[in-house]
C-alpha cells in the first residue's frame, strides 16, 4: 500500500530549486536520479513553502514502507543524503503518512498549489479524526468548491514534536488551482459552516502552509 514520506528542510541562502543552473536545483536533480534507480519510488514532488520562502518541503511516495526501508540500505541512499546536505541549512524533519484516498492525494500534489495542514496532538490523534476529514472532503466535493483539484488525509506513523507537544499528527492536503482560490474559499460561509469538522480545537498546534510544487518523478 503506498505511503508518503514528507521531509521539511530549511535551505541555505541562495537556493533556487527551480533554477536550471542553481546548485539547489542540481542537488534535487541528483536526488531524482537516485530515486529513479529504485522501483519502489512512485513519485517525488518538491516545492517551497509560500509562507516560508527558505523552507523546502518534499513528498516522496513509496510503494510501501518496506520499499522505503529497503532503499535506505542501498548505496544510492547515501548519495542522496550527501546531495541534500549541500543545500540543507538545518535539521530535516522526515515522517510518513498513509494518505487516503490515494488518487485524490496524487491530484492534490500535482496541483499548482498544495495546501498542507498538519494538526499536532499531545498523544494519539483524536478518535475518528479521519472520519471528520472525510466529511470535510465531502463538503468540498458535493459543493463543488471552486478551485479544488483534490484532497486527502492521513495520520503520521511517527510521533512528532511541536512546541512541547509530542504525539501522532493528522495531515490534510488540498490541491488548489491558485492561492487566490484558496483564500476565496476561506471567506465563504461554506467554509465557516464546515471548519468545525477539522480538529482545530483539539490540536495543540497547527501548521498550515502552501507549497508551490513541481512533480519530478
Amino acid at each position: 500500500m503506498p505511503i508518503t514520506e514528507i521531509i521539511v528542510c530549511p535551505l541555505v541562502p541562495g537556493s533556487d530549486i527551480y533554477g536550471a543552473n542553481n546548485f539547489a536545483g542540481a542537488a534535487l536533480r541528483d536526488t531524482v536520479d537516485g530515486l529513479h534507480k529504485h522501483t519502489g519510488c512512485q513519485q517525488f514532488t518538491a516545492g517551497m513553502q509560500l509562507e516560508h520562502a527558505d523552507i523546502l518541503e518534499a513528498l516522496i511516495t513509496w510503494e510501501s514502507l518496506q520499499k522505503h526501508c529497503d532503499f535506505r540500505r542501498t548505496p544510492d541512499y547515501g548519495s542522496i543524503v550527501a546531495s541534500i546536505s549541500k543545500i540543507r541549512a538545518g535539521p530535516c524533519t522526515p515522517y510518513h503518512v498513509d494518505f487516503r484516498p490515494f488518487t485524490a492525494f496524487v491530484r492534490a500534489t500535482e496541483a499548482p498549489v498544495t495546501e498542507v495542514a498538519t494538526f499536532y496532538f499531545d498523544g494519539p490523534a483524536p478518535f475518528a479524526v479521519l472520519d471528520r476529514f472525510t466529511r470535510f472532503r465531502e463538503v468540498l466535493s458535493k459543493q463543488q468548491v471552486s478551485g479544488v483539484l483534490g484532497a486527502a488525509a492521513g495520520l503520521t506513523h511517527e510521533e512528532l514534536d511541536s512546541e512541547g507537544a509530542r504525539g501522532t499528527a493528522a495531515v490534510l492536503v488540498i490541491g488548489w488551482e491558485s492561492v487566490d482560490a484558496h483564500l476565496a474559499f476561506q471567506k465563504t460561509q461554506l467554509f465557516k459552516d464546515s471548519v468545525h469538522l477539522l480538529p482545530v480545537a483539539e490540536a495543540k498546534t497547527i501548521d498550515m502552509v502552501r507549497l508551490d510544487e513541481t512533480t519530478w518523478v
